[in-house]
């Protein structure tokens, strides 16, 4: 049986500005690669199709990061390690991504890239799928965190600076890489955004050290347990599925653009450069979430949270079909703030209402399943997305932003009618008695 030693003691917001710095770094790392250098990797060695072998490496990689995301979270959840359950998974996946997310930079390198050229995209797929491994090694291990170690009361605000390092790693991915890679720094920026990743989880670790308790060593697991256990829990709590379900349809049509952003500016605003608009809008955009992302958590821990996401869903959905329809430039980033900030709630309050859903002797697992949300839906988005624009038209891009305003849709419906505020107090209420 799993004990619980930790201190629910109310904690400081230094220590959860501490221990959510892996969340800053790995979206440095999942921003850059996804939205900046693998379009512009891929495009130094395709001519054609370019958007759908994107859309197809981004699906692959993805899916496999739902996977190992998973695992990790269950593995970590029986980890006997004398430096915790979560620790050991979260140092491996920060040290093990530096090297992976570096190696394409032998491609771009003038000693290494006659030899290499031949097999490029090769290496580009490797790379992108070990830095997917690593990464969500430690991802999958982080989430826990939640539970493990913020009492109930203070989920919101903790998700709520979770979601702002969180965008401030987009932000530097978006400033800081697309700055370089415009330079022609692509290499740089490759090793950059893996040594910032590599950082922030040694961080990350130091923080929770003697917080981040190990399991039972009677409770360890093999991987093939793990493997078999992946969708089977002992604990079964059907509302956190269908919370889970909402989310992945509404970030579904958030990730629609995450590959394909380069290539939309290229066709709906061609006198600009793409890497100088996704910038523009990118630094809009992320500092109008961040601002929505932190107040609507610590707002959640006062008012509650699901008329904040109800809310939030179906604004997303009217901004996200005004972005399509948009032919001027100003119009469009105005369209992308509103939307922004209705993202906000989504992206903070989601990860607090699992978690306080999340029972405690399964909390690596059912944060885990959390993940999908994000995880599933960029390998989904990916996949139809990158069919969808097999040919880079305006039409094409048309149907990307119509498609997206009906997931928010239909994720804000689903919301609404299987995650009822009764079934949300009866189940956390539960969760806190026992």
């Amino acid at each position: 049986m799993t004990t619980h030693p930790v201190s629910m003691a109310k904690r400081s917001i230094g220590f959860l500005f501490g221990m959510s710095l892996l969340m800053l770094g790995a979206n440095v790392v999942w921003v850059s690669y996804n939205s900046v250098l693998l379009p512009t990797l891929v495009e130094n060695v395709v001519t054609e199709s370019k958007g759908l072998v994107v859309g197809l490496i981004g699906f692959f990689g993805t899916l496999l990061a739902v996977v190992v995301s998973l695992l990790a979270g269950i593995l970590s959840d029986h980890t006997a390690s004398k430096w915790g359950k979560r620790t050991p998974a979260i140092l491996i996946g920060a040290l093990l991504a530096l090297p992976l997310i570096g190696l394409p930079a032998l491609i771009l390198s003038p000693a290494w890239r006659a030899a290499l050229l031949p097999a490029a995209l090769p290496v580009i797929i490797l790379s992108y799928l070990g830095m997917q491994f690593f990464t969500n090694v430690g991802n999958g291990a982080w989430w826990p965190l939640l539970v493990d170690v913020v009492p109930e009361h203070q989920r919101g605000t903790a998700s709520g600076i979770q979601g702002l390092l969180t965008l401030i790693g987009a932000a530097v991915g978006i400033l800081a890489i697309t700055a370089l890679n415009q330079n022609g720094q692509t290499g740089l920026a490759l090793w950059l955004t893996g040594g910032i990743f590599a950082l922030t989880g040694i961080l990350n670790a130091l923080v929770i050290r003697g917080k981040d308790t190990p399991a039972d060593p009677s409770d360890r697991i093999s991987l093939g347990r793990a493997v078999c256990d992946m969708f089977r829990v002992r604990t079964r709590v059907a509302v956190f599925f269908w919370v889970v379900l909402a989310a992945l349809l509404a970030n579904m049509g958030l990730n629609s653009m995450q590959f394909f952003a380069r290539y939309f500016f290229e066709v709906y605003f061609p006198s600009i450069s793409p890497d100088a608009a996704f910038r523009t809008m990118g630094g809009i955009s992320l500092l109008v979430t961040m601002l929505a992302a932190v107040g609507s958590g610590v707002l959640s821990d006062k008012i509650g949270r699901r008329s904040l996401i109800l809310g939030a869903m179906f604004v997303c959905a009217a901004a996200t079909l005004m972005m399509g329809l948009s032919t001027n430039f100003i119009t469009f980033l105005i369209m992308a703030a509103i939307r922004s900030a209705a993202t906000g709630p989504i992206f903070a309050i989601v990860p607090a209402l699992a978690s306080d859903l999340a029972p405690k002797d399964e909390a690596g697992q059912y944060m885990a399943y959390n993940n999908l949300s994000t995880g599933l839906s960029g390998a989904l988005a990916a996949l139809i997305f990158g069919v969808i624009l097999t040919t880079l038209t305006k039409g094409t891009f048309m149907a990307l932003f119509i498609i997206s305003a009906i997931l928010f849709l239909v994720g804000g419906v689903v919301f609404a009618v299987k995650v009822p505020q009764k079934e949300l107090d009866s189940r956390i209420k539960g969760t806190k008695s026992s």
